[in-house]
């Protein structure tokens, strides 16, 4: 198996594992029997489950991997990132799945926004129009007579705008630190953050719902090690479009487990966010 291939498998698993913590975050708060769980504890679940898988990489790499010069850089990372999987499970409580990642898969659209304003990043004409069908794409599908027109949409599209904004802190990360580290302190301090907030909303979850909500950080990170492995194979401009293999998941899942029927205003407000998205994931790879 040539490392093209081998990347194209392990980038496409990857959004499999992405669309399948979604899923289960889903299922924890809608269809599992046991308590009301608020979106903010699974939230909490992603970031402590996940940090606990990483923990054995960690012991091992040592102390060292968290030392870090720019450490409100990271935080401001974290805040996003939390703000940002909150409005998604947030979402996910009233919302098919396919919708809600959807909409999420907008964020590199309003990446390209946050770069051309906060970093003064010259944006071409292209890459403008591409932003402009992809927004056109969140247009369709939250408009009436849409699964997604109500107003937890606009939580949907709030996942978009921290996502992000987290990316363009990342690409700033990306210059400074190593992987490990970004992804330690990550873990680490979304942990605390994510856990001191859902400390209020807190309830003893069915054994059924924990399972599921640690099912999610193990799934997340899984995902994003399989991501890494990719890059690793293959050159950014060929990985970086795949990411939009979350949303084919995530229907499968959502007609598999939910038994959810995707209208056609997700079929073609789905198409433009994701041709629109891949265009300018691969022309920012390009780069």
């Amino acid at each position: 198996m040539t490392p093209l291939l081998r990347a194209t498998l392990a980038a496409t698993l990857a959004c499999g594992f992405f669309a399948g913590a979604s899923a289960l975050g889903k299922a924890a708060l809608t269809i599992l029997p046991g308590p009301d769980l608020h979106p903010l504890q699974v939230t909490a679940a992603r970031f402590l489950f996940g940090f606990l898988a990483l923990a054995p990489f960690l012991m091992v790499k040592g102390r060292g991997v968290f030392r870090t010069e720019i450490p409100l850089r990271h935080l401001q990372r974290v805040v996003l990132g939390v703000g940002g999987i909150a409005c998604v499970f947030g979402a996910l409580e009233v919302m098919p799945l396919a919708d809600v990642t959807s909409v999420a898969r907008a964020s590199p659209l309003f990446a390209l926004v946050f770069a051309a304003w906060f970093l003064r990043e010259r944006v071409d004409g292209a890459r403008w129009i591409a932003a402009l069908i992809g927004f056109l794409g969140v247009a369709v599908m939250m408009s009436p007579g849409a699964a997604s027109f109500q107003p937890m949409a606009v939580i949907a599209l709030a996942a978009a705008v921290f996502t992000g904004a987290e990316i363009v802190t990342i690409r700033l990360l990306a210059g400074r630190e190593s992987r490990l580290t970004v992804l330690a302190i990550n873990n680490a301090l979304g942990t605390l953050i994510a856990c001191s907030i859902a400390s209020f909303v807190f309830v003893w979850p069915s054994w059924q719902q924990l399972i599921a909500m640690a099912g999610v950080g193990v799934v997340m990170v899984t995902g994003q090690a399989l991501f890494l492995q990719a890059f690793r194979l293959a050159e950014a401009s060929v990985v970086a479009p795949l990411y939009y293999s979350t949303v084919v998941w995530s229907v499968v899942i959502g007609m598999a487990i939910f038994d959810e029927q995707p209208g056609w205003r997700l079929y073609l407000g789905a198409s433009l966010i994701i041709g629109a998205g891949a265009y300018v994931a691969w022309r920012e790879s390009r780069r």
